[in-house]
């Protein structure tokens, strides 16, 4: 009785030590297994060109493609001032969000469109645009921010090559630099490039808390 009661004992646990690694791979590989594919998209290729002049210049867009496990991006807007991130303009949470998980898709197409206006009498401001577009319909957000009239002269930030990535850490997606010196320079979004911008929104794809537990 007594040899078939320690084996029980160690059967138990064995079998709870089993069932938490198993846990924690599970958890592990959700996190960080999904691989995300970025392609670029060429909004006024061709006839597409009359639309340029109700979206604005600083306009772009590009689709994102997740292979495996279904990860809960948000897209987060930040503000930069002298090379370095100040202020969060806010956020799109889950891009990849599908109310039917059976039906869902793997691929949305995200266009982004920033905007200064001004009203008479009050401060200029910009208004940040995204639109998400995905197999079930589209979502339009809309972000106000204020606006310096110091700053000038504008230029978009932005990838022309497709590539892929993990989500583990925060990846620049797009993003738009400004001065107040009315001449602008070249910039890409890798963060020795960033560090140079006087003023710049950036959009960066980074993994939710919960995923990364």
């Amino acid at each position: 009785m007594r040899l078939k009661a320690c084996i029980l004992i160690v059967f138990m646990i064995l079998t709870g030590c089993f069932a938490g690694t198993k846990g924690q791979i599970s958890s592990e590989t959700h996190s960080t297994s999904s691989k995300i594919e970025f392609t670029p998209v060429d909004l006024f290729q061709g006839d597409a060109a009359k639309f340029k002049l109700f979206l604005g210049p600083m306009t772009g867009a590009f689709k994102l493609k997740y292979e495996g496990n279904k990860p809960n991006v948000s897209l987060d807007i930040d503000i930069w001032k002298n090379g370095q991130k100040v202020d969060s303009a806010g956020a799109i949470g889950d891009l990849f969000y599908s109310s039917n998980e059976q039906k869902g898709s793997n691929e949305v197409e995200l266009i982004i469109s920033v905007d200064t206006e001004s009203i008479e009498g009050q401060k200029e401001f910009s208004k940040i645009k995204v639109n998400t577009i995905s197999h079930s319909g589209s979502s339009l957000s809309t972000i106000t921010i204020p606006w310096d009239k110091k700053l000038t002269a504008h230029g978009l930030i932005q990838d022309t090559r497709p590539r892929s990535f993990t989500i583990d850490q925060p990846v620049h997606v797009f993003g738009m630099h400004a001065t107040s010196t009315n001449k602008i320079h070249t910039a890409d979004l890798s963060t020795e490039s960033l560090r140079n911008t006087e003023w710049a929104l950036v959009f960066t794809l980074r993994l939710d808390e919960e995923d990364r537990e």
